[in-house]
């Protein structure tokens, strides 16, 4: 059959190409990507990262359920992207080679002198990132097996073994080098679907459509807060930040990465709204594959998934990659590449045996998402080189109990972005001596 001729090309070229890189690669390269990345690849692999099967999913459903009110969170990533584009990359990209930094415990630890401050830091982030390395693996076999394409099990097996091997062949230079074809095969997966969705007659009306729920001013207010404040605790902006090659292509690639982002958020509303005209009674959660499967031609569907299947490993390696180097970020250096290849083996089996047993998305998107922001405000913290050591961990641990007193409170709604914020700035009131 084509569908698996075309998934046999995609994986022969993506490993293909990672061990071509791995021919000439440095330590340098596998660790950190060389810190000579232009603002295309800056670009592309931050657009890749960001957008995931969970955001597909996710933001599908809140456009068929809010309709234009899904936009309350890409406003606060416009913000966010602009501030930490031309405000906090130059700090950070000038700390990290004052410190050769690797890990986004690095930066706390060198602002503050103190390697406490560089363990709570690294150890938030591998439960952050190990997430949403969950988050990919499980949303995208469950996609797949949907359309029978493969069983749950060994779409599972295939992806993470795929992203494995390149991952341990060459590190984040295929990471990023990976992510520049996974962020265009993305571009095309959307544009193909909304191809075979809308015609021109039908735009104008589905751009008009009224869902029958409002936002609440809560949920606004949180998801506004998640997209500008989640950029500052991800681990992989910081990453991307130590791999770039100068101020300006680094500040470049951040700030334009919007773009395609948003654009993606406009096709997903468009793709929302559309479904909500044709079947106003759907689960939100199922929207996503509920348009795949009755709103294209059949003869498309076989494409769409391998676009779809390569599409979803752009997250699942970023966040494998943070995963593992942060695990071994005490290491030493001339050691860290074997030891980071050890790391990344134990990450996949551990997320793939969870993954077979845990299959849901959803509301776990959305505790995600406030966990993302737990480092945000202390990340600002030691961004604008306050240095002291008891503030940062207190806002870092303050952000944590935020979140669990806002899922108490709340429940998994995007309100407990509130609390999350409550929570870390009432942690910079400690002071250490």
């Amino acid at each position: 059959m084509p569908i698996y001729l075309y998934l046999s090309t995609y994986i022969i070229l993506i490993i293909g190409l990672s061990a071509y890189i791995s021919r000439s690669s440095t330590t340098e390269d596998f660790l950190i990507g060389g810190r000579n990345r232009n603002a295309l690849g800056i670009l592309l692999s931050k657009f890749a990262g960001a957008i995931g099967v969970s955001t597909l999913i996710t933001y599908t459903g809140y456009a068929y359920k809010f309709g234009w009110g899904l936009f309350a969170m890409s406003i606060g990533s416009v913000v966010g992207y602009l501030i930490f584009a031309f405000w906090a990359t130059p700090k950070i990209k000038e700390l990290s080679i004052k410190g050769t930094f690797y890990t986004q415990g690095d930066l706390p630890a060198y602002v503050t002198s103190n390697e406490k401050t560089s363990l709570v830091t690294n150890s938030i982030t591998v439960i952050v990132q190990f997430f949403w390395v969950l988050l990919s693996l499980v949303g995208g076999a469950k996609i797949i097996a949907f359309f029978d394409l493969f069983s749950y099990n060994t779409s599972l097996l295939i992806t993470t073994s795929v992203v494995m091997i390149y991952v341990l062949l060459s590190g984040f230079k295929a990471v990023m080098i990976t992510d520049i074809i996974q962020a265009l095969i993305i571009l095309c997966f959307i544009s193909i679907l909304i191809f075979g969705i809308v015609d021109l007659q039908d735009f104008n009306s589905v751009l008009s459509t009224s869902t029958h729920e409002n936002v609440k001013l809560g949920s606004i207010i949180g998801l506004v807060l998640y997209g500008s404040l989640s950029v500052f605790g991800l681990a992989d902006r910081y990453q991307l930040c130590y791999a770039a090659k100068d101020e300006k292509s680094l500040k470049k690639g951040m700030a334009l990465a919007i773009i395609p982002v948003l654009i993606i958020a406009f096709l997903l509303l468009i793709i929302g709204l559309y479904a909500y005209n044709q079947n106003p009674s759907l689960d939100p959660d199922t929207v996503f594959v509920y348009a795949m499967q009755n709103f294209v031609h059949q003869s498309w569907v076989p494409l769409l998934l391998i676009l779809f299947f390569a599409g979803l490993m752009s997250t699942a390696d970023t966040s494998i990659f943070a995963v593992a180097s942060h695990v071994v970020y005490t290491s030493k250096k001339d050691k860290k590449v074997k030891t980071l290849r050890f790391a990344t083996i134990t990450t996949v089996i551990l997320a793939y045996s969870i993954a077979l047993f845990w299959k849901d998305i959803v509301d776990i998107t959305i505790v995600g998402a406030a966990l993302r922001m737990t480092l945000s405000v202390a990340m600002i913290y030691v961004i604008r080189k306050k240095s002291n050591s008891g503030r940062f961990i207190a806002s870092a641990l303050g952000g944590i109990v935020g979140l669990v007193i806002g899922i108490l409170i709340f429940g998994t709604k995007p309100t407990i972005a509130i609390t999350v914020l409550i929570g870390s700035l009432l942690g910079l009131i400690y002071r250490s001596k």
